[in-house]
Parts: structure tokens; C-alpha cells; sequence
């Protein structure tokens, strides 16, 4: 159908030359002399060529229309990267591993992390279509918000990782005891940029604070790091390991490598632990917001509204 303008009454043709919000004739926007339109007439600036954008008149909103961009296959492929490398690669050093990576490890921790993160980006890709690009301030604003979150995340998740830890140490600390456990298998846990960690699976039968014939117990936990660590030389060596479990709840144990787990103080350790996180994540927020800062300083500025 075609337009007719509000202003002179021209009626649009096919022929004509003007942009689609222009009158031909007297040259006004449609939308300020229409009074059926409910918004204002939004102009995508990718369509227009620079002698366009020239010509619009005030009220007329100019923005970049928002490109289709490759955000669902990067998410897609740093997914695929993140499952080969903290699961696939263990399972295929050690395929008999599997099932305990997936129950005992700290795996899932991990998981919730990543899917947390995953969310925010695409939770950011959506609120970063109304803020405008050509706003230093604006854009300044949003990118500090979206990176502090992403790094209270990962230290949130960290912290409550960590806590978990020092609470069950200190319990067995308060009230435990001191056995040896029989390995029953050393495996490769998740794995990192360098090297996978060593995991150890062991069973032992507590002899204290049981009041009835109870069954052997079997405990998962983290060796060390790397294949060298001397933890893991003295499991494969002597098919053993010093542990520690709560009395009454044998199910909570340790490893007692050095006795450390009633020598250290826990909840000392686990502060340390999470201020120096804490440290870390300042850092790289504040590093991030100064390399954003030159970023958004040395980059021409850009309208985006033309009047």
C-alpha cells in the first residue's frame, strides 16, 4: 500500500527515489507528521549510505542493526573443548576411570561453573543489544558489570569449593582418627593445560567408634598434580595410604599425607587460600578495566543519533 504523507498529502510512489521514512515531496519524516504512529520510526544505519544518515531529522532514532553473529558455534565448540579436555582425555588415559571421574571427582563443581558462565554470556550478549555503541560511558559501564560478574562467579564457586574442603578436615581434625588405607586404584582426574591430576581410590575398615562389625569404607581424593608427586610415588609404591576419617561417620575421610590434616589449621588455610584468590581476581578485574578504558579511548568516537 502506499504512503501518503501527513505534512502535503503527497501520496508515495514506487518510483520514487527517497529513503522510505522520507516524504518525496517536502522532504519530513513520516513519523513526525503521522499521527497513527504509536513509536518513534527507527532507522537501521547499516542500510543507509552516509548521504542519508545526513538527512534525518530529529526524532529519528539511528542505531546499527544487530548483526547475526557465530556466538551459538563458539559456544558450541569452547564447550566441546572444555568436555574433551576435563573428561574425554582422562577417560581415554585411564578408561576404567570412568565412573569414578564422573561420581567422584570434583567434576561436577566444575560443570556448575562452566554452565553458570555460559549462561552470563549469553544473559550478556542479550543486554548488550540496548546499549549503545557509540556511548564510551555506556559501553564502559556494561563491559565492567558483565566481567565482575563473571569473576564473582568463578570465585564464589572456588571459595565454596574450598570451604567444603576445610569443613570436612576440620571435622575429622575435632573428632577422628588416624588408619591405613588399601589403594585400590590410581587414576587421571580432570585435566589442565599442562597435565592431568592423580586420583586415588581407597578402602579401609574403621576400627574405632564402631559398635558393630562395619564394612570396609571407600574414599576418593586427590593425590597431587602431577605423576612425579611424591604422594603419588609412595601410593603406587607401597599400594597404600595414610588417611584420616570421623569417628562415628567413617564415610568422611582424608588423606593424612604427613599427618597434615591434624598438624594445619584448616580454617587459617582456607582463608589464606581465599584472600590470595581474591587477590588474583582483583587483578585481572582491574587489568581488564584499564586495557577496556585505552581501548574505548584510542577508538574514534561514534554518534548514534544524527540529528
Amino acid at each position: 500500500m502506499d504512503t501518503e504523507c501527513q505534512a502535503c498529502g503527497y501520496q508515495r510512489k514506487v518510483t520514487d527515489q527517497a529513503p522510505d521514512w522520507q516524504c518525496p515531496s517536502c522532504g519530513k519524516a513520516y513519523v513526525k507528521t503521522s499521527q497513527k504512529s504509536p513509536s518513534p520510526l527507527v532507522i537501521y544505519a547499516d542500510n543507509l549510505s552516509e548521504e542519508s544518515r545526513n538527512q534525518l531529522r530529529d526524532g529519528v532514532t539511528c542505531r546499527i542493526e544487530p548483526k547475526e553473529t557465530t556466538l551459538n558455534k563458539h559456544g558450541v565448540l569452547i564447550g566441546s573443548l572444555f568436555s574433551l579436555l576435563i573428561l574425554v582425555v582422562p577417560m581415554l588415559l585411564d578408561p576404567s576411570s570412568a565412573s569414578d571421574i564422573l561420581l567422584h571427582s570434583n567434576l561436577t563443581s566444575v560443570v556448575l561453573i562452566f554452565i553458570a558462565l555460559m549462561g552470563l554470556v549469553v544473559l550478556g550478549r542479550r543486554v548488550s543489544a540496548g546499549v549503545d555503541s557509540g556511548n564510551s560511558k555506556s559501553v564502559f559501564l556494561f563491559a565492567a558489570t558483565f566481567f565482575g560478574v563473571v569473576l564473582a562467579v568463578l570465585f564464589f564457586g572456588f571459595s565454596i569449593s574450598g570451604h567444603n574442603e576445610a569443613r570436612i578436615e576440620a571435622k575429622i581434625q575435632h573428632n577422628g582418627a588416624r588408619t591405613t588405607a588399601d589403594v585400590v586404584h590410581i587414576y587421571s582426574g580432570i585435566c589442565g593445560r599442562r597435565s592431568c591430576g592423580i586420583n586415588v581410590e581407597y578402602v579401609f575398615t574403621p576400627s574405632t567408634g564402631v559398635s558393630v562389625v562395619s564394612k570396609p569404607i571407600h574414599g576418593y581424593a586427590e593425590l597431587a598434580d602431577h605423576s612425579n608427586d611424591p604422594r603419588v610415588i609412595y601410593a603406587r609404591t607401597n599400594k597404600e595410604v595414610p588417611i584420616a576419617y570421623e569417628v562415628g561417620h567413617p564415610e568422611v575421610s582424608a588423606l593424612n599425607f604427613n599427618d597434615d590434616v591434624f598438624r594445619l589449621d584448616h580454617g587459617k588455610r582456607y582463608r589464606k587460600g581465599i584472600a590470595f584468590l581474591g587477590d588474583i581476581f582483583l587483578g585481572i578485574f582491574l587489568l581488564v578495566l584499564v586495557l577496556l578504558g585505552f581501548n574505548l579511548w584510542l577508538r574514534p568516537g561514534r554518534k548514534s543519533n544524527v540529528d
